[in-house]
């Protein structure tokens, strides 16, 4: 019987024959929605509203339901929603105000692509209990439901929550099944940054097509890429904008594909901080890259840009004529007054000192791809096994994880590691520091082919089972992950 990975890339084969139909099969566009550039407006993922509310605490509910999309003009796109919809629904949340979240899980047995209609919800850079964490066996079974809590007690930053079952996180990713989760506080709002209907959430997922408009999964172990870019679930949008400042929380939420984010004018923004929150002080540059799973909040200032002027934002990382090249449009069609400011000075950022770490512990990151895909991606040579702890830090200490990038075989990529139930600091990458934009606070470090990175880290929230895993979402499924056991 053929397993569920080769069906996949039988599935994946036939996508991708249809894909290399004569590009006028496609109309105006190059790539494989056929949806010419900048036409279609950007889609701002609708906020949910909660159920039922305390003093203390949010109560929502959602539901994970295999549906279609009108991705592109004219047909149906089969995909996995939160709510009935990709991106899901975005959730705002309040420091120290408690989240209860209950999903219900209303997908078949067998979903797209060939996946487990089994589902695990993560909140990606949430400190939480290890119950409500997405342990990637921690299954909600299709007709089931299952109530995570999110307390809030961590520092403001844009998270987002995604699928995390073992074996099918990539599908279901690929598929829909992510959104956005937006933490402030007073502090936050007391800085007088752009706000409203100037902060933006922006994901950026990179897609294949086949003619009938559904979406192409391959299945490849090396990472899967697409030749069409979504933002918030449109290929690449406009923005109709005023000239003013505006805020981005931007979010990599692509299964493999890097970005080197840039501005056709040249112009610099500033960075206000990435997935842990604010930096001390923002750090202007003109460009960032951003990894599977990195955030960058972001200021971007049109003021100086002429009304009936454009700019666009570009992925610098591939060749102008790529498909992946421009990402979205920003079109100046108004003016607008401005009270808000970026300041000099954003939040303190407390350091971690590499001499109160306990232990150094060091992770080899290896296995991996062969020229057709196979294989599996290893962590100190061993494939993920649920039972398995590799690590056990103890509650209240802190600890230097030093990841090292084997670069064997196909390895020759790189493993953007991702750490549940803890923010980290990046001492360095390769024996460098890291850039201003990635010194503060991380969730996830872009460990390059054949080099290394080192993060230091404090155990201060929980105890039980997490786990630590590559953000290319191939890899995580194929085995590059692994448990770790926060004790008392």
């Amino acid at each position: 019987m053929a397993t569920r990975r080769e069906v996949l890339k039988a599935l994946g084969a036939a996508g991708a024959s249809a894909a290399l139909l004569p590009l006028k099969a496609f109309g105006a566009s190059n790539d494989s929605s056929g949806v010419a550039s900048f036409t279609q407006p950007l889609n701002i993922p609708p906020v949910l509203t909660p159920t039922s509310t305390t003093s203390s605490t949010d109560y929502y509910d959602m539901q994970m339901t295999q549906t279609t999309a009108s991705i592109i003009p004219g047909k149906s796109t089969p995909i996995i929603g939160y709510n009935g919809m990709t991106p899901g629904p975005t959730i705002k949340a309040r420091v120290g105000r408690e989240a209860v979240v209950n999903f219900y899980n209303g997908l078949p047995a067998t979903t797209l692509g060939g996946a487990t209609g089994n589902t695990v919800v993560h909140l990606h850079g949430g400190h939480t209990a290890s119950a409500s964490d997405g342990f990637p066996t921690d299954y909600i079974n299709t007709g089931s439901n299952r109530t995570y809590t999110y307390p809030n007690n961590q520092l403001p930053a844009t998270l987002w929550y995604h699928d995390h079952v073992m074996n099918d996180t990539a599908p279901h990713v690929w598929y829909g099944l992510a959104g956005f989760y937006l933490l402030t506080d007073s502090v936050e709002d007391g800085l007088n940054l752009p706000s409203g209907a100037y902060e933006v959430p922006l994901v950026i997922q990179d897609r294949r097509f086949n003619t009938s408009g559904a979406l192409v999964y391959s299945g490849t172990n090396n990472g899967e890429t697409g030749d069409a870019v979504l933002v918030n679930g449109v290929v690449q949008p406009y923005f109709n904008i005023a000239k003013r400042k505006y805020r981005f929380r931007i979010l990599n939420g692509s299964n493999s594909r890097l970005y080197r984010l840039a501005l056709s004018n040249g112009q610099s923004f500033k960075v206000l901080g990435m997935e842990g929150g604010l930096l001390a002080a923002p750090v202007t540059v003109t460009s960032i890259t951003l990894a599977p799973a990195e955030r960058a909040d972001v200021v971007i200032d049109f003021s100086g840009i002429a009304v009936g002027s454009n700019v666009t934002l570009r992925n610098t990382l591939v060749g102008s004529t790529s498909t992946v090249y421009n990402l979205m449009r920003f079109n100046v069609t108004t003016t607008a007054t401005d009270t808000s400011v970026v300041p000099a000075t954003l939040r303190p950022l407390t350091r971690l000192n590499a001499a109160d770490a306990v232990t150094t512990r060091t992770f080899t990151l290896g296995g991996g791809g062969g020229m057709m895909g196979g294989g599996t991606w290893t962590i100190n040579g061993a494939a993920f096994n649920p039972n398995t702890v590799i690590a056990s830090p103890r509650l209240g200490t802190t600890e230097i994880w030093r990841f090292t990038n084997s670069g064997m075989m196909m390895g020759n990529m790189n493993h953007p590691m991702h750490i549940h139930g803890v923010m980290f600091q990046i001492l360095d990458i390769s024996g460098a520091a890291p850039a201003a934009t990635h010194a503060g606070w991380k969730d996830t470090v872009d460990v390059p082919a054949g080099g290394s990175a080192r993060v230091i880290m404090k155990f201060t929230d929980y105890t039980g089972k997490y786990v630590l895993h590559c953000h290319n979402l191939e890899h995580e499924d194929n085995a590059m992950m692994a448990r770790f056991d926060v004790v008392p």
